[in-house]
This record gives C-alpha cells, structure tokens and sequence, in this order.
C-alpha cells in the first residue's frame, strides 16, 4: 500500500476548478449557508480537486486539512489497536462530507485514524486556512462542523462499543447486512476481519458456522446473505 500525505494547493492547482465541480460544491455545501458573494467567490477559488489511487492510505499526521467532498470513489476510515488490528469506523462514498480530520479537534489523534482508498477516488478540498476564516466568521459553518465531528465522534463510539461487546457472529451478520448489493457481497474473510479487528481465522469459523445454519452462501471471494438474522 502507498502511503501519501494530503499537501496543501499549489498555486498552479488554486483556479481549476470546473463548471461541473463548482456545481457539486454549490449542491454539497454553498447552498446550506448564507455566505457574501465574495467568500463564494474565494471559496470557488480556493477550492481544488484532489485524486486517489485505490491502494493508497493516507496518513493524516500533520492534523486537519480541511473540508472535503467525496465526489466518486470510497474511502474507509479505520484505527489501528495496540495489538495492530484494524477497525472500519466509517466509509465515505460519493456526496459524502467530512472533515479531514475531525478526530484530531476531539483529542483522538492518539487512536491513529488512517484513511485507505478502496476505489480510485476524487474530492474536492477546502483547504484548512481558508476554511477556518469561513468557521470564524459563519455561525452556520461553524455549527455544520460541529454536527459533522459529533456524527462522526458517535459513529466511533458505536463502533467500539460493539468491538467490546457484541459477540463476533453478531457483528459479522450487521457488517453483511449493511454492505450487501443484492444479498451478495464480494469480499474476503480477510478484509472482513480487517474491517471488524478481528483475526482472519475468527471470522472464517464464524462464516462456516453461519453457512452451516443456511443464513448465508460461501464461495470463492463472494458471499451471499440468505437470511437478515439476529443470530
């Protein structure tokens, strides 16, 4: 896996942004706010487009880089534990908003938040400095963040709360069910087990028992859900 940092627009990026994207940042986040016709203006040129290779993990150690739009792709969202598992705390998929990183503004930089890119993705930036003055000086910006970070806050706690306490079966079942496409999902006991930080060998025991029962299908690399269980 490649390793990248997000760095800051250059100047030769700042400008390019297109009709199409000025359009997606209209929908996604000018229109929710009553902003000058001259922050539209600086927004529309501080905004930039970034890109990424499915593969690539990104690092968010230098902190928050600002506000960002998914506008394709996917980006999973996980912390490495002190045994080195990982666990999915979100996904963000095309029209969702987030802010990279929310976690370091709630003193869970020390859970070591990593961003992996699980298809080629795009999204458009509003860089940290800029989109700092709009927070300062919008009440109704700086209220958005504060619903993003709590969301996002709540989603990790759920999160850890059902990795402490919700047996492993459990846990399998509810990642099925809300990642299927048509009850048949392609993928590995090996991802799986990275997306729960559980060890590969626990979630393919619990995949035969679970196949054993007939409330799901098995074979190589899909998965197909017969029954939405409480198992």
């Amino acid at each position: 896996m490649n390793m990248t940092t997000i760095k800051n627009p250059t100047a030769k990026e700042a400008n390019m942004l297109s009709d199409e994207f000025q359009k997606i940042l209209y929908g996604e986040f000018l229109s929710k706010f009553d902003i000058s016709s001259e922050d539209r203006r600086l927004l529309l040129q501080n905004a930039v487009i970034k890109t990424f290779k499915k593969g690539e993990i990104i690092y968010p150690k230098d902190g928050c880089y600002g506000y960002a739009i998914v506008t394709s792709g996917e980006i999973r969202g996980y912390i490495s534990t002190s045994n080195f598992k990982e666990i999915t705390v979100f996904n963000l998929k095309d029209g969702y908003s987030c802010i990279l990183c929310a976690f370091c503004s709630l003193g869970l930089s020390q859970l070591e938040l990593n961003l992996q890119i699980m298809q080629d993705t795009q999204i458009i930036l509003i860089p940290k400095p800029f989109y700092k003055q709009l927070r300062e000086r919008y009440p109704q910006v700086a209220n958005h963040t504060l619903e993003l970070i709590s969301r996002r806050f709540s989603s990790v706690m759920n999160v850890m709360e059902q990795a402490l306490f919700t047996p492993l079966t459990g846990r399998i079942m509810k990642f099925l069910e809300q990642n299927d496409a048509q009850n048949e999902l392609k993928i590995t006991h090996e991802q799986i087990a990275n997306h729960l930080g559980s060890a590969r060998e626990a979630v393919s025991r619990v995949l035969k028992e679970l196949e054993n029962k007939g409330a799901i299908k098995q074979k190589r690399g899909v998965i197909t859900l017969v029954t939405s269980s409480h198992i």
